[in-house]
């Protein structure tokens, strides 16, 4: 009887160890966008989820709008790509389902100058080029309040305040929104630019230069997402793991700058 017993407790504990492995090898599809978040799905998530026993297939968009619509409709099983904020608002314009299932090393921006060294330095007048689409140009603004440079109209929208709505600017700052693209270029005639992480990271500068650094709400954070009626399911369990893995967290630290943190 004892041998019996003994026989079945080998057998559930292979069975219960062969429950924290995908042992069928099951193919996972991950939608994400060119940029700073298809190198993390790379370098960082599929290393992770890879030690976890999944195979992964990498599904690069073109657009901010399929990474959602066909993972709504089960043509990848995650996405990596967006905002709290932009899933938010897709999902009450599109009607669906889809959940951040996990948060994940989010860009911020950061203020840099060639030639100022510190925030007090600022002089009045100082050029300050900021990104200029709608979202970039707001949170920009924002930071610059945060950093006490300005302050803005209290009852303006957060998401499309812009610089007509600034109220106080008692170092007469030049505020001139430019294309992301050119906010680096820009500091060979500027005084300051508010840079996103991942531009900083890209163009190999370093992100411990910069004077400031945005301070990120809920809404601004990237997420990994998947379809609600997904989220309790065992691949939806392992895509968090990896996020959360030493795997995922050193490739991070090792090769994007531990940005986010």
């Amino acid at each position: 009887m004892k041998m019996k017993i003994l026989g079945l407790l080998t057998v559930l504990g292979l069975l219960l160890t062969g429950c924290s492995q995908n042992e069928g090898n099951e193919t996972l599809k991950i939608g994400t966008t060119e940029g700073i978040y298809a190198q993390v799905v790379d370098k960082a998530l599929v290393p992770a989820l890879k030690e976890q026993g999944y195979k992964v297939e990498i599904v690069k968009y073109g657009d901010l709008i399929e990474p959602n619509t066909e993972l709504a409709e089960g043509e990848i099983d995650a996405n990596l790509f967006q905002q709290n904020i932009y899933l938010t608002q897709f999902n009450e314009e599109y009607d669906l389902s889809i959940m951040p299932l996990s948060e994940v090393p989010s860009v911020g921006l950061g203020l840099y100058s060639n030639s100022i060294t510190s925030i007090d330095d600022i002089p009045n007048g100082a050029l300050i080029t900021i990104p200029n689409d709608e979202l970039g140009t707001a949170r920009a603004l924002h930071f610059l309040e945060q950093q006490g440079l300005l302050a803005l109209d209290p009852n303006a929208n957060a998401f499309d305040v812009n610089e007509q709505q600034i109220e106080n600017n008692p170092k007469n700052l030049q505020i001139q929104p430019v294309l992301t693209s050119q906010l680096i270029a820009s500091l060979a005639s500027g005084d300051l630019a508010v840079i996103p992480d991942n531009y900083i990271i890209v163009n190999e500068m370093e992100l411990e230069d910069a004077l400031a650094e945005e301070e990120l709400n809920e809404e601004l954070k990237y997420v990994l997402a998947v379809k609600e009626e997904d989220s309790n399911k065992e691949f939806a369990e392992a895509l968090k793991e990896a996020v959360q893995s030493k795997i995922f967290k050193k490739v991070i630290k090792d090769e994007f700058q531990g940005f986010g943190e």
